[in-house]
Parts: structure tokens; sequence; C-alpha cells
């Protein structure tokens, strides 16, 4: 399962991922609150499963929402020891 993360517009998307099939998303339109909403839709999409791998938005878009988007992913991607792509 891929975990996918796109913070570069005013929506803040999560998706996790089984090949063609989406398992679980999560969208919301925050406008500047990425920072706070992310991790927490993160966690609830997640729901105790573990991703294989993380995909990542890289824009165009809000810088500060990319800047959110790639450092969460990077952390993640370090913590669960998973490949990260843009």
């Amino acid at each position: 399962m891929e975990l996918v993360i796109d913070s570069a517009t005013a929506a803040c998307s999560v998706a996790l991922i089984d090949g063609p099939r989406v398992v679980a998303e999560r969208h919301e339109v925050v406008g500047r609150g990425h920072a706070e909403r992310l991790l927490p839709m993160i966690e609830e999409l997640l729901n105790r499963r573990r991703p294989t791998a993380i995909l990542v938005d890289c824009g165009p878009g809000s810088f500060t929402g990319v800047r959110v988007g790639l450092a969460a992913a990077h952390g993640l991607a370090i913590g669960w020891q998973v490949p990260l792509s843009p």
C-alpha cells in the first residue's frame, strides 16, 4: 500500500492506495492550515496500517503547502523506513 500526500493547493489530501484500488482517502479545503491538519489526517486515514511507500506532490502550488507535505513525507519515510517518491 502507498500513502499519497497532496498539500500543494488550498486543499489538503491524503489517500492510501493498493495497486489500482483506493483503500481510504481524506480531502479538506484548509486554505492555510496544512501544517495543523496533515498529520492528523494521515493518522486517521491509516488506522494502524503501515504503508510500504510514500508518494508526495511537489507542486506547482503554494510554497508553504508543498514544504509542509514534503517535510511530513520525508519524516514519515525515515521513521517507517519506506521509499519516498515525488
